[in-house]
């Protein structure tokens, strides 16, 4: 069974050509029916062929040439692809379709569910007018955003229904930068925030129960060779005895230091970075929500490190040269991934549109993202002129090409439509 010709019934596709039988007769889809029991066969479908109307069975069949096409006893319809089939059984009083379609396209969406290792439509989306083209980003985008919304939604339940809180597991996660993203993920979950908030105006002791729940106070996390300079340092001293107090009163957890990994790509200046900017009240839902541009989220994101990690990069490691502010592209991230989800949940929480709009705007606002997808669209002529294009791509290609679900997205929709033909 071809999976194009379910498609194409299914999506009704074949409902506003000009259909005729083969034996010359116009043929009107007035329902193609219900499809739940097997791929081939649609159940309680409406036709109307010549001046009748027929309410039943549609078969659909594409074997090879010459076989009989399969029948029910109601069977109203048998619908064939490239004269796959060139008789019915006898004395049947089923209608037979012969839809036409190019064997490239058949070609290309068997190929497509069964491995899908390129975009096989982004020839077709690359040559969409640029209204068609955004229209269907926009819908890919509502997606992405609603998908996250779900996952800002549990968060929002495990605090307790406070909206800083939520904020701040969700930044978090943002931080890992993808590569770390489930490590984090996993930090933000056992991190306490009664009693960071308990703490708030205490930097020292902000960072130690950052650092002390992330494992990284542990002393086996520092690398060897950093690890003598670390135990002398009157820095990690102090959080090491601010964590185990706060850890008694609090009864704080850790997770397993071993999670970061060894590579170069230590969390520490992430870490001190999201302690800084909880001490300073940059990451609150009423801020985010008053910014009134994409300049105004900068400005919360725009601080540098002081102290032991303007020029530190891990505890006992070689001082370097002062850590500055992030650079954007991290801060797109940090709004990408962040931001814009808690803007819009909240906005809907509310019912004020006025944020959900807000948080759309800001993606249309920053440069489009830098990864091997979109690097992959754009060799293919796909281009994206901003975060909202590269929201709705990834979303295409996670939730779309990659798993194969080319029967529910909107350009195979297009693509498939503009490329068949009836006889």
């Amino acid at each position: 069974m071809s999976g194009i010709l379910n498609y194409l019934w299914r999506n009704g596709l074949l409902q506003n050509m000009e259909l005729k039988t083969i034996d010359g007769e116009p043929l009107q889809i007035v329902d193609p029916g219900n499809n739940a029991e097997k791929e081939h066969l649609f159940k309680e479908a409406k036709v109307k062929i010549g001046d009748k109307v027929w309410c039943g069975d549609v078969i659909l069949q594409s074997k090879a040439q010459g076989e009989d096409a399969p029948t029910t006893g109601s069977t109203i319809l048998h619908v064939i692809l490239n004269k796959s089939v060139s008789t019915i059984q006898p004395g049947s009083r089923a209608g037979l379709l012969e839809i036409v379609c190019p064997q490239e396209l058949i070609d290309e969406f068997s190929a497509a569910e069964r491995h899908s290792t390129t975009f096989p439509c982004a020839e077709a989306i690359s040559k969409l007018p640029s209204i068609q083209y955004h229209n269907y980003l926009s819908r890919l985008l509502t997606e992405r955003i609603e998908e996250k919304q779900k996952i800002v939604e549990r968060i929002y339940l495990q605090c307790d229904k406070k909206w800083d809180d939520t904020l701040f597991k969700v930044a978090i996660r943002s931080f890992g930068f993808g590569i770390q993203s489930s490590v984090f993920d996993e930090w933000a979950a056992i991190l306490n925030t009664q009693a960071l908030g308990k703490h708030h105006d205490n930097l020292t002791q902000i960072e130690a129960i950052l650092f002390g729940q992330a494992g990284l106070l542990d002393e086996e996390s520092i690398p060897y060779y950093y690890r003598e300079n670390a135990i002398k340092s009157s820095y990690y001293n102090e959080l090491k005895r601010e964590y185990q107090f706060l850890s008694n009163k609090f009864g704080l957890k850790s997770i397993d230091h071993k999670m970061w990994g060894y590579s170069n790509s230590t969390p520490h200046l992430r870490i001190a970075r999201l302690a800084s900017l909880y001490h300073l009240d940059r990451l609150t839902i009423s801020g985010i929500s008053a910014a009134h541009t994409l300049t105004d989220i900068y400005k919360l994101f725009s601080h540098p490190l002081n102290g032991y990690w303007q020029n530190h990069t891990n505890f006992g490691g070689t001082e370097t040269s002062g850590n500055g502010c992030m650079r954007q592209k991290q801060v797109d991230v940090i709004i990408i991934n962040s931001v814009v989800p808690m803007l819009y949940i909240y906005g809907k929480h509310r019912k004020e549109e006025k944020l959900c709009e807000m948080a759309e705007d800001l993606l249309h606002q920053i440069d489009p993202e830098e990864n091997s997808i979109i690097k992959k669209w754009r060799e293919q002529g796909v281009k994206a002129e901003c975060a909202a294009d590269t929201q709705a791509l990834l979303q295409l290609s996670r939730s779309y090409c990659r798993v194969n679900n080319c029967t529910n997205c909107p350009f195979a929709y297009h693509y498939i439509k503009n490329r068949i033909s009836n006889r």
